[in-house]
């Protein structure tokens, strides 16, 4: 089996998971959780928390919009419950400094 890449959907997926546990608020050892009771259920995968990491980068973002337009962007986000960017980015990079621990942490198999 070749080796797992950023832009496989498992890594992505536990990219995802790792990221929105942040978001919402969890503590690092209930992401921690979270995201090895996945990698188990599917199927222990190889490299999967090496290539969630780097997939952090590849996750899709949201458009960028002109200055002027961030107020209301701002605005449109707190009406609908959507957390701000800057939350987003710290889960993101919180998620992938966790996914990078795992990944030293398990050597080989994981």
């Amino acid at each position: 089996m070749p080796p797992m890449t950023p832009n496989d959907s498992i890594a992505q997926g536990l990219a995802t998971m790792a990221s929105a546990g942040f978001e919402f608020g969890s503590e690092p050892d209930q992401v921690a959780h979270d995201v090895r009771t996945m990698w188990e259920q599917l199927g222990r995968p190889q490299g999967a928390f090496d290539a969630a990491a780097q997939a952090i980068a590849v996750l899709p973002q949201r458009p960028e919009v002109p200055v002027a337009d961030q107020p209301r962007r701002r605005e449109l986000e707190r009406a609908f419950g959507i957390n701000p960017v800057e939350i987003e980015l710290a889960a993101a990079l919180s998620a992938r400094e966790l996914l990078e621990q795992m990944s030293r942490s398990c050597g080989v198999d994981c």
